[in-house]
C-alpha cells in the first residue's frame, strides 16, 4: 500500500511541475509576442518637411510604390531606381514615378555613385 502510495505522489509532483511550467512558458511567449508587437513602429502616416513642402506619405503610398516599381528618393537626396543595389533597404523616402522625375525634383537629387541607368529597351 506504501507503495501505490508513493507513486501516486510522485505522479501528482510531476503532475504539478508540468502544469507549473507550461503556464510559465506561456506567459514568457505571450510577453515576448506582446512585447515585440509592441516595438514594431506601425506607422500608417509619415510627415516630412521637405524643401517643396509638406510631405504625408501612407503605408497604401508606400505599398503602392513598391508594387509599381517606382523610384525611391531618400532623405539625402539620392534617386534609387528598381535595380539599384539599395532600393529594397530604403525604408525613408519619397516615390517618384521615373528616375527622370525623382532627378527633376531637386537641385540636390542625384543617382547613387557607380550606378550605371539601364535601358528599358
Amino acid at each position: 500500500m506504501n507503495i501505490i502510495a508513493n507513486i501516486i505522489s510522485a505522479g501528482w509532483t510531476v503532475l504539478k511541475s508540468y502544469i507549473k511550467w507550461t503556464i510559465i512558458l506561456w506567459v514568457i511567449v505571450i510577453g515576448v509576442g506582446l512585447s515585440l508587437a509592441e516595438a514594431k513602429e506601425n506607422k500608417p502616416f509619415e510627415f516630412n518637411l521637405t524643401s517643396e513642402g509638406f510631405v504625408v506619405t501612407t503605408d497604401y503610398q508606400r505599398l503602392q510604390a513598391v508594387m509599381s516599381d517606382a523610384v525611391k528618393k531618400s532623405k539625402s537626396e539620392i534617386c534609387h531606381a528598381p535595380d539599384s543595389p539599395y532600393y529594397l533597404k530604403t525604408k525613408n523616402y519619397t516615390a517618384y514615378p521615373t528616375l527622370e522625375d525623382c532627378l527633376a525634383s531637386s537641385d540636390k537629387a542625384r543617382l547613387p555613385k557607380n550606378y550605371k541607368v539601364k535601358d528599358k529597351s
